[in-house]
Parts: structure tokens; C-alpha cells; sequence
């Protein structure tokens, strides 16, 4: 039994002498649709640790009405108390990223709880997206109240005074955190 563990251990030691390097870190990456394809540099390694949403809201005609403004519900671009105008209710959404993809090597892959993906160098890497589009008709100027039916969280309801907001693409995009590691022989 002791002639089995000393083999053992020499051979455990043996493959330890054989590692092909150690991984030192280089930077830090932040890939979006924008970044066009990557290739991992030769020496290198990535790991994408994580994806989030950078995306937009688009926003589509629901209704207009007359509105009266009052000390209660005041006007949210001239905080008039009183009169009237004719206010555009708009719904606002997030823009879908169900068809935002990593592709790795020409794969299209959605990062999920699986953990981290690693990278090799020669590896290509880009990111997939699917823009939405505000259907605003016609475009809202500035200064110009409207009340929003808001389901970007959770719905809620509210008159604003922003930007203008234009018909028209709206970004939407992954955004991947990638960690760059050098190979040291």
C-alpha cells in the first residue's frame, strides 16, 4: 500500500511539472454590438464573465386626449396650473434582447447560468442584435407634455417633459465583460 501512495504522489508531482503556464491578467474588455468582431490575440486567453442589457426603451402611439392641468396635476413642462392641451399618451417598453447573441467562431451562443466562457487565442467574437424602433407618428418635440403607460419594471403611469423623441432604430445591444489573461510559459 505504501509502494501504491509513493507512485502516486511522484506521479501527481510528474504531471504538475508537465503544466503548459500559468495565466496572468492583462485587461479588462467591455464588448458591445458597436465593437464589431474580435479575434483573442495570439498569447492569450478570454473569459467572458458576464452579459447584461445595453439597450434603450422605444416608445408607440397609445391615445391622445385633452388635459386639464391643475395645482394637483400641473403641466410638466411649464408647471402651469391652469387651462388645457392636448397631451399624446405613449406606451414605453425595453427593447426585447431574446435575439441579442454571442457569436463565438461563427456559433451563436446565449450566455446563460452556466458560468463563464473561455476563449483560446484565434477565437472570434461578436456580438448579435436585434435594434426595435420607437413608432412614434409623428415624432414628439421637446416641451411637449405626454403621459406614459411606463412597463420598462413595472407599469406605472405619469406625465413627462423630456426630449424630443424620434421615430425611428433605438440601440440595443449585450454588453460582455471580458477578462484578458496573458499566457505565461
Amino acid at each position: 500500500m505504501k509502494k501504491v501512495f509513493a507512485i502516486l504522489i511522484l506521479f501527481s508531482f510528474g504531471l504538475a511539472a508537465y503544466a503548459q503556464g500559468s495565466l496572468q491578467f492583462n485587461q479588462v474588455l467591455l464588448v458591445t454590438a458597436a465593437s464589431g468582431q474580435l479575434t483573442v490575440p495570439a498569447n492569450k486567453v478570454w473569459k467572458i464573465t458576464s452579459q447584461g442589457i445595453s439597450g434603450g426603451v422605444w416608445y408607440e402611439n397609445w391615445t391622445s386626449s385633452t388635459v386639464n392641468w391643475s395645482i394637483t396635476n400641473p403641466n410638466p413642462c411649464s408647471g402651469a396650473t391652469s387651462g388645457s392641451s392636448s397631451v399624446r399618451y405613449l406606451n414605453k417598453r425595453s427593447c426585447s434582447t431574446s435575439n441579442n447573441l454571442l457569436i463565438i467562431n461563427g456559433i451563436k451562443s446565449k450566455m446563460g447560468a452556466n458560468g463563464p466562457i473561455w476563449l483560446p487565442a484565434a477565437t472570434t467574437l461578436s456580438i448579435s442584435t436585434t435594434p426595435c424602433v420607437n413608432t412614434l407618428s409623428p415624432d414628439m418635440p421637446a416641451n411637449t407634455p405626454y403621459y406614459v403607460q411606463d412597463y420598462t419594471s413595472s407599469t406605472t403611469y405619469y406625465y413627462e417633459c423630456a426630449g424630443s423623441i424620434n421615430a425611428g432604430v433605438v440601440p440595443n445591444s449585450i454588453l460582455a465583460s471580458v477578462i484578458e489573461f496573458n499566457i505565461v510559459p
